[in-house]
């Protein structure tokens, strides 16, 4: 059987940093094919592509994404860990699920699907694009850190510009020009200030100002300023639109550039659960089958210098894949 630490090893060290997801979509589809099953590319934009693979009809699909964030650096072990890239999120996923799934067809179990995606990290392109496929499954079983236990819930997400003008002008002469950071630092100032739904089961409203760009010198009074702003929400992402719409008369200095909504999944009777801030590509693989969300790893290693996840951990989820499979196979559905 295939072991999942040489699998991980293996997917780590193929750097795949969202876009450049190509590489790492090759090595699964020929590694996938080898073992025997039916494989196919799913083109979502020049040189990316979801492989999608097939034993029999699949009544249940394992999924996750095969783009990092960046930067990219390579694997390493230690005794109790598997560092590097990737290796909590999600390439330690995709190869306790490839492993998973070989131990079930060892044993007879038949009828599994596959899926890995590009562009979970930004826009989530290649679920989207999921949901053209030929698929008509009962569940899908997402793969994020989710310390091995089922989430049931997790927050929505705004992404939002904002973007200011003004008139430039010498810096020593203020009157004659109209600053456009100045605009923006008020709008932002506001924007702190304001009370945003709460949700008894969700929490509390996240906002993070990401980004903030603008002005051209020290001694010019700044024409142009624009501020990114990612809001974790907890309902309808028309009532954090409205909101934001409220922080100036001018509605052109908001750009809403992408929402998705809050999420519910799939439990299972005897299984932990909990509910998480983060977003996923649930909102896009739903249409493929009913919800379930759980992985090994933490999130909190996720997108950090040090990320790394446990080969206990590994081991576990691919015992905890297996279960589940077994279960939602004998449920009614």
């Amino acid at each position: 059987m295939i072991d999942v630490v040489e699998l991980t090893r293996s997917l780590v060290e193929i750097p795949s940093v969202t876009g450049d997801e190509k590489a790492v979509g090759e090595f699964l589809f020929d590694f996938l094919q080898d073992q025997g099953w039916v494989c196919d590319r799913q083109e979502v934009a020049a040189d990316r592509f979801n492989v999608v693979a097939r034993r029999g009809s699949p009544e249940i699909i394992l999924s996750t994404h095969m783009d990092t964030v960046p930067p990219f650096f390579g694997f390493r072990e230690d005794e109790e860990f598997v560092y590097g890239r990737g290796a909590c999120d999600a390439k330690g996923i995709i190869a306790t699920m490839i492993c998973a799934a070989e131990e079930l067809l060892a044993e007879g179990k038949t009828d599994l699907g596959l899926l890995f995606v590009v562009g979970e990290e930004t826009d989530s392109s290649g679920a989207k694009k999921a949901r053209d496929l030929d698929l008509e499954c009962s569940f899908v079983i997402d793969g994020e850190p989710t310390d091995n236990e089922l989430v049931v819930g997790h927050k929505g997400m705004i992404y939002a510009r904002i973007q200011t003008t003004g008139i430039t002008a010498h810096s020593a002469y203020p009157e004659q020009g109209e600053s456009a950071i100045d605009k923006l630092l008020d709008i932002l100032a506001k924007l702190r200030a304001l009370e945003f739904p709460h949700d008894a089961r969700l929490g509390e409203t996240y906002v993070n100002v990401g980004t903030i760009r603008g002005g051209r010198a020290p001694n010019v009074i700044p024409d142009a300023a624009e501020a990114e702003v990612l809001i974790r929400t907890v309902t309808s992402s028309a009532r954090y639109v409205e909101i934001l719409q409220g922080l100036s008369p001018d509605r052109d200095v908001l750009e809403v550039v992408a929402t998705s909504e809050p999420q519910v999944m799939e439990s299972v009777e005897g299984f932990p659960t909990k509910v998480v801030g983060y977003g996923t590509d649930v909102p896009s693989l739903r249409s493929l089958g009913k919800p379930l969300l759980v992985g090994p790893g933490s999130i909190l290693e996720a997108h950090t210098a040090q990320e790394k996840v446990a080969k206990q951990e590994l081991r576990d989820a691919m015992a905890l894949y297996k279960q589940l499979i077994g279960l939602l196979k004998n449920s009614p559905g």
